[in-house]
């Protein structure tokens, strides 16, 4: 026991940060925890812990739970966990395990590695803390030699059963582990968790739809290119490089071989002196081979880094890239040697570089950034000139062979160099044969039995969980020693029968089997509805699968918001909203559970929206908006997502941002919460006001996209939306002011949002089109665009009056030729906020039946980001918070029900049921819930109401309808 034992814990953290001595992977550590107790009563018993960056925890050998909550450094988090269900009198074990990334990406600030705990009992006695008397030691099933996820993700899942120890439970014996030593953790405030726990239920595999047989690449490459021009630099800034790629491959004899570049890198490349052009559009297939004419003997192959372009030419434009790597895939059918210095012992891959951008390059990536924070080169080789980058990009593969031990060429490491990535291995099978039902058949109850090849080929078997899902995987199978099984999970496959691979990212993990019956549970969360198991080196073994399944991890839903009406179509979309919002809600609210799991500022205002009516919780709204106005310690305004290491401002998510601190009390009426947001809410503010022009404008450089759409937002112009949005902001900032008691602020914020109106309406109008235009651009010229979505800003904002409202009103209805329309599901939210300031229920319903009924036509179970790109795939992501906006305004604007004034106990029923027959449902005010009932007896309208004791109704019925109020 620690001398500080009987030290009674309070608010003040008391417990020392630890680490391993040993040494670990640097970019990816997984470091084991172990300290076992010996307790009189486990009664009262928790532990309080946190690590950076993740930890799980296990007692006695159960898993108890993972954490802590993403945060800034300057306002980490510690959890709580009760221990006393999972504890025993006499000797206990508690054991944690720590994953560590020495990058940042785009829920994560690298910080130095650490973890801290203590463990309380019943009358908040210090039983334990921290300290030498922890065992530790690094781990040995968890790799950490593993390529990235995505840039905003961490990395890919490696775990190897056969080394497995039993470390977490009881007779494990740690003697030969070593004592932890103090961690070089920066000093900072740990902070209770304020947010609930993940959890959910366990959803099995429905169906098994296919298997195949495949033939496995026959080389998988994964460079790390960014230590090679900024080692010291952690965040996840656009990188700025000017460089190489270079290999040299032996044949054994004249061979065509299919080269596979996952994640995008389609541009040119080298082979000999033979050059091969750039993929001019993109593919339409998810995965495409190129095939490639190998000699016998060396063959020089080089590709520029990155390449994004049509040509070899001195003259291209600088490319950013968020992730600074470089995947190959090569299908051969005779095995090929890598050397870059031609069989002389080097090593298989050198990147050469970095150059200098030159003039047009610098040129174009200043013209790039949107908000002026880049990673560039730390510094130039000697001989890394500009006039050699040129004759670089001249050369051909003789020429490059005489470069090959320049002081400008540097050999990948081993660790920069890595052999495997489920996912550019899985692009690279071959399809030998189909086997099994390809119709689909249910998951049997008794197990999958996968056999082997007759030719030893690998198998994999797609499966379909019904629905998308977001948690841990696991599964229960029977396997030989050393087999691998592999998975992909994705989200789509389109009625064509295309599967929108989750391309751009690795949503894959690996397992090694140790031998017989054996049981997995993935560390990290994946979203997916479809799963590919691909079973490697079976060896002519069969390989029995008995249980798969997926532990669901969200936010907790206690689900007591309702909505049915007459029109099935239209429950379906509320309960698919629902479902789609359960997804992407974790410790914040997330664009989506499989790309990115971003908590994007924008975004949230509207899913906490979604949240609010489905499931009347203000917990995970509040615990965003303090987040994202933390934001503010670092950047002018609050930043388009957080915590993240890319540094980056979207305005209008600014905005949004501050009109939901205002919702938040309108909702919830948390006057306390409310109030701690205020003062965040003051610095963003300023931050508006030091960004407006002579002109009266909104100008900052800064990504100023507000739909995906071909809209004109130029970084540096003064965009119309962004004004309009400044100004819908600050008078809904300036009531929260007044409902706070901050009335001279209010003042002035109103001021300030009718200058801005009166500014929008002299410099963006154009009376030749009767529009307002998408932008001015610097130099003075009004844009050339016009766009729905800027003159639904206007009249969301009341910069558009009298005959100008007319005119935005009949475009956004109808948008005449040649005007932008909506992009994505996440801009018609605005559209229907527009519809439902007006009580057209008609025009809602009628929107929300053609725009996400066509969703659920083509199969969706979740909400999707986009409605169509050009590449034949319906969308990028198909689980997307920000896109289920029907589930609110059905809540609200169709029912009818919102909340006065906060502190009134109003509640206001304006409903708009359009053409439907009947509505009813549950929507939560800041006094409780309120019921709704209604009829259509002809064309008058009967209403029940049952509100919350002590609340009275505002209403504004036709005088023919009728309503009872309980």
């Amino acid at each position: 026991m620690p001398s500080d034992a009987a030290v009674t814990a309070g608010a003040q953290w008391n417990a020392p940060w630890i680490w391993t001595p040993e040494p670990v992977w640097a970019a990816n550590a997984f470091v084991r925890f172990r300290r076992e107790l010996d307790l009189e009563s486990p009664a009262g018993v928790r532990i309080e812990l946190t690590a950076d960056a993740r930890y799980w925890l296990w007692v006695n050998g159960v898993f108890v739970g993972a954490g802590p909550a993403r945060g800034w450094p300057e306002h980490w988090s510690y959890d709580r966990h009760e221990l006393t269900p999972h504890l025993r009198r006499g000797r206990n074990t508690i054991a944690v395990l720590v994953n560590h990334w020495r990058s940042g990406n785009f829920q994560y600030l690298a910080a130095p590695p650490g973890f801290t705990a203590r463990v309380l009992g019943s009358d908040d006695a210090l039983l334990d803390v921290t300290g030498p008397h922890w065992k530790t030691a690094r781990a040995v099933t968890e790799s950490g030699h593993t390529p990235r996820i995505s840039v905003q993700l961490g990395f890919e899942e490696h775990h190897d059963a056969r080394a497995e120890d039993g470390w977490r439970s009881t007779g494990f014996s740690a003697a030969h582990w070593r004592r932890a030593v103090p961690a070089s953790t920066a000093v900072r405030k740990l902070e209770p968790r304020d947010i609930a726990h993940l959890t959910g239920e366990t959803v099995p595999a429905q169906t098994v739809l296919r298997e195949e047989e495949v033939r496995p690449a026959a080389h998988v490459w994964n460079l790390d290119l960014k230590p090679l021009f900024a080692p010291r630099d952690t965040s996840s800034n656009f990188c700025f490089v000017r460089g190489f790629v270079v290999t040299s491959v032996h044949s054994p004899a004249d061979q065509t071989v299919e080269l596979i570049r996952p994640h995008h890198h389609a541009g040119p490349f080298l082979v000999g002196a033979k050059r091969y052009p750039a993929l001019a559009l993109p593919p339409r297939e998810d995965v495409v081979a190129e095939p490639v004419e190998l000699q016998r003997g060396w063959n020089r192959i080089v590709f520029p880094y990155p390449g994004y372009h049509d040509a070899l030419a001195a003259d291209l434009p600088a490319g950013g890239v968020h992730l600074p790597v470089f995947v190959l895939t090569v299908r051969a059918a005779r095995r090929l040697r890598w050397d870059y210095r031609n069989g002389k012992g080097g090593a298989p891959w050198a990147f050469a570089g970095p150059f200098p951008l030159g003039e047009t390059r610098t040129a174009a990536m200043r013209a790039q950034v949107d908000y002026p924070r880049v990673v560039q080169a730390e510094r130039f080789p000697i001989g890394a000139t500009l006039a050699q980058a040129k004759r670089c990009e001249q050369a051909d593969g003789a020429q490059w062979d005489e470069w090959a031990d320049a002081r400008w060429v540097h050999p990948l490491t081993a660790e920069e160099c890595l052999a495997h990535d489920v996912f550019a291995e899985w692009c690279g099978d071959e399809l030998r044969a189909r086997r099994g039902a390809s119709a689909g058949h249910a998951f049997p109850e008794s197990g999958l039995e996968i056999g082997a090849a007759a030719d030893r080929s690998d198998v994999r078997v797609l499966f379909d969980f019904g629905r998308m899902v977001v948690g841990r995987v696991g599964f229960a199978v029977v396997a030989p020693r050393g087999v691998r099984i592999d998975a992909h999970g994705f989200e789509f496959i389109q009625p064509d029968g295309r599967h929108n691979l989750a391309t751009g990212m690795n949503n894959t993990l690996r397992y090694t089997s140790r031998g017989g019956a054996q049981e997995f549970r993935s560390l990290q969360r994946r979203g997916f509805r479809y799963l590919w198991l691909v079973v490697r080196g079976m060896r002519g073994r069969a390989v029995h699968v008995r249980r798969l399944d997926v532990e669901v991890s969200t936010h907790p839903q206690p689900a007591r918001g309702r909505f049915k009406c007459s029109d099935e179509l239209l429950n379906k979309i509320w309960a698919t909203g629902a479902h789609t919002l359960r997804c992407c809600a974790e410790d914040t609210y997330t664009d989506c559970p499989t790309y990115e799991q971003t908590h994007w500022v924008g975004d949230a205002r509207n899913e906490a929206l979604v949240d609010w009516v489905v499931n009347g919780d203000p917990h995970l709204w509040r615990h965003c908006l303090l987040q994202a106005g933390r934001g503010l310690e670092r950047l002018p305004l609050v930043p388009s997502h957080v915590p993240s290491s890319w540094e980056n401002l979207l305005p209008a998510w600014t905005f949004l941002w501050l009109r939901s601190c205002r919702e938040y009390l309108w909702w919830t009426g948390d006057r306390v919460g409310a109030a701690e947001l205020f003062g965040w809410v003051r610095k963003c503010v300023a931050g508006i006001e030091a960004n407006l022009g002579s002109d009266g404008l909104f100008r900052l450089r800064a990504w100023n996209m507000f739909d995906w759409a071909a809209m004109e937002t130029p970084a540096d112009g003064a965009v119309t939306h962004l004004s309009c949005l400044a100004a819908q902001a600050l008078d809904d900032v300036a009531e929260l002011a007044d409902w706070l008691g901050s009335g001279a602020e209010s003042a002035r914020w109103r001021e300030t949002a009718a200058q801005l109106r009166d500014a929008v309406n002299r410099h963006l109008w154009d009376e030749g089109t009767r529009a307002y235009a998408d932008c001015r651009h610097a130099d003075g010229r009004l844009g050339t665009v016009r766009s729905q979505q800027t003159q639904v800003a206007a009249l969301l904002a009341g910069v558009a009056q009298g005959g100008r409202a007319r005119h935005c009103r009949r475009i956004v209805a109808r948008a005449p030729e040649g005007f932008v329309r909506a992009g994505s599901p996440f801009f018609v939210f605005f559209q229907l906020e527009l519809l439902a300031r007006g009580a057209d229920g008609a025009g809602m319903l009628e929107l929300m039946s053609r725009a996400w009924g066509f969703m659920l036509r083509e199969g969706a179970t979740t909400f999707w980001e986009l409605w169509s790109l050009t590449t034949g795939r319906l969308t990028r992501s198909h689980c997307h918070g920000w896109s289920s906006a029907p589930t609110y305004f059905l809540s609200t604007a169709i029912l009818g029900i919102t909340p006065g004034a906060p502190g009134s106990r109003v509640i206001r029923f304006r409903p708009a049921p359009g053409g439907l027959r009947r509505i009813s449902g549950a929507v939560p005010t800041p006094w409780g819930w309120t019921e709704v009932e209604g009829r259509r007896a002809g064309r008058v309208w009967h209403y029940t109401l049952a509100v919350p004791a002590g609340c009275r109704v505002e209403t504004a019925l036709d005088a023919a309808d009728s309503l009872s109020v309980r």
